[in-house]
């Protein structure tokens, strides 16, 4: 069942161009959830370690994205039986799909929270460090306030309302801060685009380079974030073939922004850090890069930007993220689907948000995916290593079942329009997305071997 905080028919579909850029949403919203969820940290450490060289892989990495992000919305969009989202055709190839797959989704979610709390932590201690020193536990306090935040806009009625205003601000601090950064530390125009022409990294061997290339495009192309966006899209309204030119312009715009912004802190690493000797491994080194191409002031840019990006991505995942372990578990138990309309009526929800009446998406969200991750944003808390590992573990699981079930529901003439059924050449590229994620994950595993 569709969950959705608007009425379909309150929804204009877009006719001309100054009404396709006022619709622009989702794709700003998942565009930053995508960056949060290592994006960031990946461009940086790759131009660090490969200078510009590599950077074609991150443009087949975006490609891929759209890709697979396109065909989920294609189905949900142009599927000819009447499914409301991409769950409802994972459950026609086998009746405990969604149950596997949206489980997985959620132990990756909390894998994902975690990080961005020590993320937000970390940007609010070092914006007060010259105001106060909030000691050991600074980073703590200042996750515990953002999961303060994101409780507030998490819990409201229109939540994809708030995502979209919070995402609209990130969006602008993004900017600023990447074309300061970019105007400080210069580009290699030359260097720029020899690394956009399948250029292997000097000094490495080509399997590091292709490894490491391969690494980036599955892992993006793969990603269980990827899943968000059709839930975004169905959030603003969209809601049939009629939507499909919007959603196409949408998710442009999306990765567009998206390889801009990455692209942007791939070639200040680049030109700041390649070459020294100096690596990556965490936000305060993304800081002192930062300083290396602005300046002293670098690094409060760098905690702004990081902060609101990282607040958005909280709620978003919380939200999604526990809507499809419901979803799953009412396609499971349709007595408890039942039960849960019968309780969004007298609760006063719309019929539509009956997955969000159910007290389990409540535990889910609040509990399991805002509260619980605040435990890895203690001072000497658990190892995140091994929560690291745990959620790579479920990748595995996540990647192929994601992918290829989707390849599965887009090729059928059964349960696509004829006109939106995959053609050879979407088919060829939906299969190569996923062989090399498939790949790319077996390689992540095999190395903690």
């Amino acid at each position: 069942m569709a969950i959705t905080d608007q009425n379909p028919k309150d929804v204009v579909v877009p006719r001309n161009f100054g009404a396709y850029l006022k619709n622009l949403g989702p794709g700003i919203v998942v565009a930053l959830a995508w960056l949060g969820t290592g994006d960031l940290i990946d461009a940086s450490v790759s131009g660090a370690n490969f200078g510009y060289a590599l950077l074609w892989a991150l443009l087949l990495a975006v490609l891929a994205r759209y890709i697979s992000v396109s065909a989920l919305s294609r189905y949900q969009l142009c599927n000819r039986v009447g499914d409301d989202t991409i769950m409802d055709g994972y459950r026609r190839i086998w009746r405990g799909f969604p149950g596997i797959l949206s489980t997985s989704i959620v132990i990756l979610g909390f894998v994902y929270n975690s990080y961005l709390y020590v993320a937000t932590g970390t940007a609010i201690y070092h914006l007060l460090l010259p105001v106060v020193d909030l000691g050991p536990w600074g980073i703590s306090i200042g996750a515990v306030f953002t999961a303060v935040l994101v409780t507030i806009v998490g819990t409201r009625k229109r939540i994809f309302k708030a995502l979209e205003i919070v995402a609209q601000i990130t969006m602008a601090a993004l900017v600023v801060t990447f074309l300061i950064a970019l105007f400080g530390s210069g580009v290699d125009v030359r260097h720029l685009f020899q690394g956009l022409l399948f250029e292997i990294p000097e000094g490495e061997g080509v399997l590091t380079g292709v490894v490491t290339a391969t690494a980036l495009i599955g892992a993006v192309g793969g990603s269980a974030a990827n899943i968000l966006y059709p839930y975004f899209m169905r959030d603003k309204g969209w809601i049939g073939p009629r939507f499909r030119k919007a959603q196409v312009y949408d998710l442009l715009f999306a990765v567009g922004v998206l390889f801009v912004l990455v692209m942007s802190v791939w070639i200040v690493a680049a030109e700041t850090l390649h070459g020294t000797g100096a690596s990556i491994s965490g936000p305060e080194d993304l800081a002192e890069m930062m300083r290396l191409a602005v300046g002293d002031f670098g690094p409060y840019l760098l905690w702004i930007a990081l902060f609101f990006v990282a607040f958005i991505n909280i709620p978003s995942q919380a939200d999604v993220f526990s809507r499809i372990l419901v979803e799953s578990i009412h396609m499971a138990k349709p007595d408890r689907k039942a039960r849960m309309a019968t309780r969004a009526t007298t609760l006063g929800m719309p019929a539509a948000n009956l997955v969000r009446a159910d007290p389990v998406y409540r535990f889910l969200q609040i509990g399991l995916l805002t509260i619980a991750p605040l435990i890895f944003s203690v001072p000497n808390g658990p190892n995140v290593v091994v929560l690291t590992v745990l959620g790579s573990s479920f990748s595995v699981i996540t990647v192929p079942l994601m992918i290829f079930g989707l390849i599965y529901l887009t090729s059928s003439k059964k349960l696509m329009l004829p006109e939106h059924v995959n053609k050879w050449w979407q088919l060829a590229l939906l299969l190569g997305v996923g062989a090399i994620g498939i790949w790319a994950t077996y390689t992540v595993i095999s190395g903690w071997f």
